[in-house]
Parts: C-alpha cells; sequence; structure tokens
C-alpha cells in the first residue's frame, strides 16, 4: 500500500518540481506583449513591405527603359522573365521588333498575353503601318506593354522612338532623353523621325511617306 501511495505521489509531482503560478501582472504584461507583435505583424503586412507594389516601377530585364507610361523597351525576355512580367508586373502585351524567340513563342500566348511582330531590319525605320500599330497597341490600354529586341539598343530604339513620336511628343525632348543612343540612329532613321513628328504635328504633306500618320 505505501508502494501505491508513493507511486501516486509520483505521478502527481512534475518532473521539474512544482511550477508556481505567475502573478497577475506579470500574465497581463505577456498578453499585452503578443497582442503588440500581432499588431506590428498586421501593420507590415498591409504596408506591402513584404510584397512591394511593383506596378509603377521598371521590370528586372537587360537594357530596360521607359518608353511611355506603362510601355518599356528592353532585350529579350526569357522564359522566366515572361512569367514575372505577366504574374507580378501586369504586363499584357510583347512587341518584338524582329523575329520572337522560340521560348516566347510557346510561353506568351500561354500566359495569355498578346505577341506582336514587327520587322524593322537594323539601320532602318518602322513602316508607317508599323508605326500604326505601335500607336494602336499604346492606345489600346488594358495592360502594360514590353518592346523589345535581341539586345534592347539596336531597331527597338528607333521603334521606341517612333511610337513617341506618334502620339505626340516632341523630337527635340525624345532625342534628348535618348542621349548618346540617339547619335547610333543612321541618316535613314533620322529623317524618318523628323517625317514622323512632321507628320504628327501636321498639316499632313503629301510627299511625306508618314503622312498617313496625321491625326
Amino acid at each position: 500500500m505505501s508502494e501505491r501511495a508513493s507511486a501516486s505521489s509520483t505521478r502527481r509531482t512534475p518532473a521539474l518540481g512544482p511550477v508556481p503560478a505567475l502573478p497577475r501582472r506579470t500574465v497581463l504584461v505577456r498578453l499585452g506583449a503578443v497582442v503588440a507583435l500581432l499588431a506590428v505583424a498586421l501593420g507590415v503586412r498591409g504596408s506591402g513591405v513584404l510584397h512591394p507594389d511593383t506596378s509603377a516601377g521598371l521590370p528586372p530585364l537587360p537594357a530596360v527603359a521607359v518608353v511611355l507610361p506603362g510601355i518599356v523597351r528592353s532585350a529579350t525576355p526569357t522564359e522566366t522573365d515572361l512569367v514575372q512580367l505577366h504574374d507580378t508586373y501586369a504586363v499584357r502585351t510583347i512587341v518584338s521588333v524582329g523575329p520572337p524567340s522560340v521560348a516566347e513563342q510557346a510561353a506568351v500566348p500561354a500566359l495569355g498575353m498578346a505577341l506582336v511582330r514587327l520587322d524593322v531590319a537594323p539601320g532602318a525605320a518602322p513602316t508607317v503601318g508599323q508605326v500604326r500599330d505601335l500607336r494602336a497597341v499604346a492606345d489600346a490600354g488594358g495592360g502594360r506593354t514590353v518592346l523589345h529586341d535581341d539586345t534592347g539598343t539596336g531597331p527597338v530604339v528607333v521603334a521606341a522612338a517612333a511610337l513617341q513620336l506618334a502620339v505626340g511628343l516632341p523630337l527635340d525632348g525624345v532625342l534628348e532623353r535618348l542621349g548618346p543612343a540617339a547619335a547610333e540612329f543612321t541618316p535613314t532613321q533620322h529623317q524618318a523621325l523628323k517625317d514622323i513628328a512632321a507628320a504628327v504635328r501636321g498639316p499632313a504633306d503629301p510627299a511625306n511617306p508618314y503622312a498617313a500618320l496625321a491625326r
């Protein structure tokens, strides 16, 4: 019987000894600290620090630069880039200045984005029809747009400049923002940009190859 009493006593005694009850004040302080931590966590989550808003930022692409609000130019995005452009940067249209890559041809439709191809040869300028297509993309809205060529420094630069002029930006400002890149334009490209600016500014000159761009 004494053994049973001893066993019962052993079961009721905590292995680490008796645990004293905490004072009421200590309990309240600790509960307050937990509530404060929860409030801070909710505040951080609501602030967007953990998931920042990238809608106004530049996508992390090679040679990336702003063309117009919601439109950037760059080098060819990889398949991983395309997923990020769609999911994180709300890109809905890809304009390939030149042949699109194999990965691009497969990934862009699969992601539900539009793929527009403009064949502009190195040293040449977009045709009047291509400039119209670019302006239609800019006017359509419905998500951000990425223009690209292989390197981000070739025909896509003159195509982007043509688009800026087509929506009414002044030629001097467009060339100034391009900086050293404008010095790489061929005489054909320089003349085309002048003609686009003149056509948009009006009145339309029938001899201007871009006269159809007059609004």
